[in-house]
């Protein structure tokens, strides 16, 4: 994706991040936190998503995000009682490049994921979600191929 074209899908996340959460667009950075920084709730990520996609025209399903950071990692491997185990913290740390390195921890929860997303997070979804896959190092499911 060109600069520009990724500059337009940034500030277009943006704007949409801003309307979503009622705030001003210049208060949304690409590294804004969207729960720290922008008083997001966990409902608040679903209108976010349903918005991005009717902005850009995506479908981004949230059994879609799960059965990819799964990939064909064994159920234990990625998580046990809520726990994000070593390999499934890796997967997640190479799928979604876009979330600082250190905030990630051993023994995090993986409820705890939301709040490391920021909107550079969103920015990197939709710019690979336009580009046929919805993670980085993910191959594109053949229904996400442009047509």
């Amino acid at each position: 994706m060109s600069e520009q074209a990724s500059t337009d899908v940034a500030l277009r996340v943006r704007k949409v991040i801003a309307e979503s959460l009622c705030v001003e667009l210049d208060e949304v950075s690409v590294n804004s936190n969207l729960i720290n920084d922008l008083g997001a709730e966990s409902i608040d990520f679903l209108d976010i998503m349903f918005r991005l996609e009717k902005e850009f025209d995506v479908k981004v399903p949230q059994r879609e995000i799960e059965r990819q950071a799964r990939g064909d990692m064994q159920p234990e491997d990625f998580e046990k009682d809520g726990i994000l185990q070593p390999k499934g913290l890796a997967r997640l740390k190479e799928l979604i490049p876009e979330i600082d390195p250190t905030a990630w921890r051993e023994g995090m929860a993986l409820r705890e994921l939301p709040a490391l997303f920021t909107v550079a997070v969103f920015v990197g979804i939709i710019e690979r979600k336009l580009a046929g896959a919805l993670f980085a190092g993910a191959a594109p499911a053949p229904q996400d191929k442009a047509s």
